[in-house]
């Protein structure tokens, strides 16, 4: 038998998911160069390193007897060189790799593709989500740059942070978070029921940015998020509002270590509690007590109320923007944002925000068959409370 050690919470999510959906939950990156810069052989060498160096990359997400578990299954790098005929053609490449990937819930963890047009080369990694969170892929997009030489205790390291993460979740399972979730969700009142995401890939929405004062302090992202709470009220959705987003809480100790040790945390709204619904502040209140709690489990949250099953309105990834260029086997490509994703089934769209240069730029990915509305009517509600929110806030700082 191989070795096997226990699924996170958050990576049993994505199971669980992809079992009833039929696909699994993917993360991608995208690197660009001119053409006939990156040598295949260079790339392969330095993908194997990073498979090497990252065991985590190495497991798979099983189940047996009703157990689920990650499994030791170590293969060779799935790497393929694909040539496009323009660069029209490239982004339809991606979207089929992305697409068998998805499909393979027995496959891999990580797939890479050198895909060669005319114009440009691109090389995609497509990443398992069970086994990757958003520090892991800094940690390997800085390890793309040169091969590296795993010094064997790659493994001890993973299965310590593995353990260190699961006694983590057992203790905040059982602790008082509990009781402030439960009152938490009989508080807010009949929730939003699952929804069914369409299948096929979307194209994300840019929307233009919004200017962050030179004045402002403090962090972006509750204003985020209460902007979104506010836009839905607009568009088409009254009451109680969920949104869910990814919280990290790695151990220090464990901080260079690829894997998905990330939990789920939901943000209610119920605009009937709030005396001045147009303001940010009672808002924030509420969201710095979630925030307290933010470690119990999001499967643990979602035993607490029959009319919380998991589905929320929307997933919102908030991100630093960081220079675009990186290394890969010692050639510089631009890193390029994915223009098309899917939806996890357990929301109605996606949401993410990035922070750059004295701006934030915020994307959707929306369709408009499953919300009712469309993504430039709620980009429209969305920029707006935004920017007054962000205002507002450097106003009140400044007097």
């Amino acid at each position: 038998m191989r070795e096997r050690l226990p699924l996170l919470s958050a990576q049993l999510s994505f199971a669980l998911a992809a079992q009833r959906s039929g696909r699994r939950g993917t993360v991608t990156l995208v690197f660009r160069t001119p053409p006939c810069q990156l040598s295949a052989a260079d790339v392969r060498e330095v993908l194997e390193s990073v498979l090497l160096c990252n065991p985590a990359l190495s497991y798979r997400v099983g189940f047996s007897r009703g157990t689920a578990y990650q499994e030791w299954y170590p293969e060779p790098c799935d790497f393929a060189e694909l040539h496009a005929a323009s660069a029209d053609d490239v982004s339809g490449c991606m979207t089929e790799e992305i697409e068998e990937f998805e499909s393979a819930l027995d496959g891999a963890a990580m797939a890479a593709r050198l895909i060669r047009s005319p114009q440009d080369d691109h090389l995609l990694l497509v990443l398992d989500h069970a086994m990757v969170d958003e520090k892991s892929m800094l940690l390997i997009k800085q390890q793309l740059a040169s091969r590296a030489n795993p010094d064997g205790l790659e493994g001890a390291r993973y299965q310590a942070a593995v353990g260190a993460r699961n006694g983590l979740e057992e203790r905040a399972a059982n602790g008082p978070g509990l009781k402030f979730w439960a009152d938490r969700l009989e508080a807010a009142g009949e929730l939003p029921q699952a929804v069914i995401s369409p299948t096929r890939v979307q194209p994300v929405e840019r929307l233009p940015s919004v200017a962050v004062p030179r004045s402002f302090r403090g962090s972006l992202f509750p204003y985020v998020l209460y902007a979104i709470h506010r836009a839905l009220r607009d568009v088409a959705e009254p009451g109680p509002t969920v949104i869910g987003y990814p919280w990290g809480g790695r151990d220090a100790a464990f901080a260079d270590v690829v894997g998905c040790f990330m939990n789920t945390v939901i943000s209610l709204d119920t605009p009937g509690l709030q005396q001045h619904p147009d303001s940010p502040d009672g808002f924030l209140r509420s969201w710095y007590r979630e925030i307290d709690h933010a470690d119990v489990p999001f499967i643990a949250v979602t035993s607490f109320s029959s009319t919380f099953t998991g589905s929320v309105t929307a997933m919102l990834s908030h991100t630093h923007g960081a220079e675009r260029t990186v290394h890969i086997a010692g050639v510089p490509a631009t890193e390029v944002a994915s223009t098309e994703t899917r939806p996890p089934e357990m929301c109605k769209f996606l949401a993410a925000t990035a922070v750059h240069e004295g701006e934030l730029q915020p994307r959707l990915l929306l369709d408009e068959r499953t919300t009712g509305y469309g993504a430039q009517e709620f980009g429209a509600r969305w920029r707006h409370w935004l920017a007054t929110a962000i205002s507002k806030s450097s106003t009140q700082r400044k007097s």
